[in-house]
């Protein structure tokens, strides 16, 4: 088995758990556009995301055919993804006023990023693009830990994450078989766990409504 075959592999993986997470958040009970439902809705992106990552590297890849429409479809998606974790940041932590700029700038941040990743041939558009939006859930949960609306799980996540990230955008791989991109997805999978009961702690109201501040983990 080559490393193609064990990235397209760790990606379904990594597809599958994400999924069945993201089924658990959307099956709790939540108001519309409330923090966790925005974060409900960025993990089944995220779950999405990868399992195009693993048809597009166990089919299209390795079979040598054209990428770019599977490759842009599965970046759009991304886009949309982190459009979700904008808002279920803004939501979680932000006043309302706050939120609607938010609301705004990420639409049209996301437009953006869509006409970036169709017209440039890199990841790097995606990695721009949400980078941001990760390193400021990360630094309002670490402010929120004092008002009880931040999580040390999430916090954990997306450190892991980060982690996963740089060990891919390092090259650093195990063995030939498991490469970054493998490494990647299996240190992500530990990731997205923390996320998930990151997840459980947000804010299940919208802003305005009673919404007593439930303890972290």
């Amino acid at each position: 088995m080559n490393a193609l075959a064990v990235t397209s592999i760790t990606d379904f993986i990594l597809a599958s758990e994400v999924l069945f997470l993201a089924g658990m958040l959307v099956n709790m009970p939540k108001a519309r556009f409330s923090a966790a439902w925005f974060w409900s809705g960025a993990m089944v992106l995220l779950g999405v995301a990868a399992l195009i990552g693993g048809i597009d590297h166990g089919f299209f890849e390795v079979a040598g055919l054209p990428r770019y429409f599977i490759q842009r479809a599965n970046w759009i998606v991304l886009g949309a993804m982190t459009f979700f974790i904008l808002m279920a940041t803004a939501m979680q932590f932000f006043s309302i006023q706050t939120q609607r700029r938010c609301m705004l700038f990420g639409l049209v941040q996301f437009i953006a990023n869509t006409v970036a990743t169709l017209l440039i041939d890199s990841f790097l558009v995606v990695v721009l693009n949400y980078s941001p939006v990760m390193a400021l859930l990360l630094a309002m949960n670490f402010i929120g830990r004092k008002t009880g609306t931040g999580s040390w799980t999430m916090i954990a996540g997306i450190l892991i994450l980060f982690a996963a990230s740089a060990i891919q955008a390092l090259g650093i791989a195990v063995s030939s078989r498991l490469d970054h991109n493998g490494l990647y997805h299996l240190v992500s999978m530990l990731g997205v766990l923390f996320l998930y009961f990151g997840g459980l702690r947000l804010r299940s109201v919208k802003a305005g409504r009673n919404d007593p501040a439930q303890a972290n983990l």
